[in-house]
């Protein structure tokens, strides 16, 4: 990790969660879900959370900082887009919080790849890429969020940055979205 950091963890809480409700405080093991992911974003350096104004309650529980989505139910982007506006460091490391299998090497090898020129640092694999799990520059995020529309999406942004795409195993990004994947996530930490 970097010696001084020069970058904020933005916590991605995620929408209404339909399919899954309350996915973020559901127990694995000895701890939620919820818990893990701030843990882990703790861990690397200065955090905020991004939510819906309903979960802003919820998460002052946590005492991390809390961003409210200026534009509910219009996806992730307005929610990110928030967050470059609100944190000062100039890089954000945008992490969604149903991610549970992610390690520190996805931090450390996003933060290597911040090369001269490069607005932003994403995750792919085999089945595509990962733009809610990645690396931004914050101003360069910015004006790019200037000429794309917040409907379009995260791709969208990116299709108007400089990015470094760094390989990883698909396994990492496993997110939890029904309870067939929950399932698949309790025999997977409960085998250990």
């Amino acid at each position: 990790m970097a010696e001084v950091a020069d970058f904020t963890v933005a916590l991605l809480l995620g929408g209404e969660a339909r399919r899954l409700p309350d996915k973020l405080e559901r127990p694995l093991g000895e701890s939620t879900l919820m818990e893990r992911a701030i843990a882990f974003g703790r861990s690397l350096g200065p955090l905020v959370l991004l939510g819906r104004e309903e979960q802003r309650a919820r998460s002052a529980r946590y005492g991390v900082p809390f961003i409210g989505d200026r534009h509910p139910g219009g996806g992730p982007l307005p929610a990110i887009l928030g967050a470059f506006e609100a944190i000062e460091d100039p890089w954000v490391l945008v992490l969604a919080a149903d991610l549970p299998a992610l390690t520190r090497e996805l931090p450390e090898r996003l933060l290597a790849h911040r090369l001269p020129g490069v607005e932003a640092v994403v995750p792919q694999h085999a089945g595509g890429i990962e733009p809610l799990c990645a690396l931004y520059e914050r101003r360069a995020a910015l004006r790019a969020a200037a000429t794309s529309s917040a409907n379009e999406g995260p791709r969208a942004l990116l299709e108007q940055m400089r990015v470094a795409y760094v390989e990883f195993p698909e396994a990492l990004f496993l997110n939890v979205n029904t309870e067939a994947d929950w399932s698949q996530l309790q025999e997977r930490y409960l085998s250990r």
